[in-house]
């Protein structure tokens, strides 16, 4: 049904072409309701929350809902879906028990660098898979800043040699169990004061620190192939770009894309987080952010907010407000991770 009772897309063809340049999650863990999201919406993917965990059937109910969800995607788009979740360890870890509680970045790298790091990530890799999550959206690449911030102890260090070290083997980590990562908050959070969840952070530094320090580990990761996704900073970055914030700048998407030739998919982070709703619309948002250059929109929670978003979407492409280079650019990085979701499956079907 529509959004404000307005919502029409056209045709199967153009809501396939919308669902693909978003990531989504949902209310509760009622199948019947994901099942009416896969078919109206057909994203690219789910993510998962603490309250989309089944309280009664646990670890087993939880992996037959991802595995019906998985199938029902290829039945009706032929696409592999994106089961994504955000497993950082430390607060942001949204599976209970019996999932193994990680520590925060920080700690595991304070008490054993590198390989306490792989243990870490084999872990939480080798859980997630095993209840059918293929994309993690860790490790955090923050720089830590040593006069604290917003982002603590999710940043490994405030060494931007030592993240990129402890990043490169907890997404190699992850690719061997058969999860894809994303590297996030580019192009660095560690600066922010505020916390992008409830306002907009302006992150006052020069481009001399910011090369030097926040995007060095992006710099460094962004030719590695076990980096397949990278999410954005809802926070403004002066230095880089006067006007836009991260989520909204060709400018500073555009710095990982061509400068640093990344080839992997960009995702923005929440779209409804109060960075974005108290100053952005819905649909604003998301166009403006696909049209900078993400090829991934995610959108957490609210099916009226996601239907405003695809509405948007929709008639940006008709009107050719979103070009169709841009587009073609974001399904082929889209599509790239869905490939080594194949690859994946394959390996681990001959486990």
């Amino acid at each position: 049904m529509a959004a404000k009772g307005r919502f029409t897309i056209d045709s199967l063809e153009l809501t396939d072409i919308v669902g693909r340049l978003l990531l989504v999650g949902f209310e509760g863990h009622d199948f019947a309701e994901v099942e009416k999201l896969l078919v109206e919406v057909r994203p690219a993917g789910l993510i998962f929350f603490r309250r989309n965990y089944p309280e009664t059937g646990g670890v087993t109910e939880l992996s037959a809902f991802i595995g019906r969800a998985r199938a029902l995607t290829l039945e009706i788009t032929g696409r592999r879906l994106l089961v994504a979740i955000d497993h950082e360890g430390g607060a942001i870890q949204r599976l209970p028990a019996p999932f193994t509680r990680l520590p925060a970045a920080r700690e595991t790298a304070l008490n054993g660098g590198v390989l306490a790091a792989v243990e870490w990530a084999a872990i939480g890799a080798r859980e997630l898979v095993a209840v059918g999550f293929n994309f993690n959206l860790a490790p955090v690449v923050d720089v830590a800043n040593v006069a604290g911030g917003f982002i603590g102890d999710r940043a490994f260090s405030s060494e931007p040699e030592m993240v990129a070290t402890w990043a490169a083997a907890v997404l190699a980590t992850f690719r061997q169990f058969g999860i894809l990562g994303a590297a996030k908050h580019f192009p660095g959070l560690g600066a922010a004061q505020l916390d992008p969840h409830h306002e907009m952070p302006v992150i006052l530094v020069d481009s001399e620190r910011l090369t030097a320090v926040d995007l060095l580990p992006y710099r460094t990761l962004a030719a590695n192939p076990d980096l397949m996704a990278v999410m954005t900073a809802h926070a403004f970055y002066p230095a880089l770009d006067a006007h836009n914030p991260a989520t909204f700048s060709r400018e500073i998407v555009g710095l990982l894309k061509n400068e640093m030739n990344f080839a992997g998919a960009v995702l923005t982070d929440d779209l409804e987080m109060g960075a974005v709703v108290k100053n952005y619309l819905p649909g604003e948002a998301a166009v403006a952010a696909v049209v900078a250059g993400h090829d991934l929109a995610l959108i957490c929670r609210g099916r009226d907010y996601l239907d405003e978003c695809r509405l948007a979407l929709a008639e940006a492409l008709r009107s050719g407000i979103l070009p169709p280079g841009r587009l073609a650019d974001a399904l082929a990085r889209t599509e790239t991770l869905t490939r080594h979701l194949a690859r994946y499956e394959n390996f681990l079907e001959s486990e």
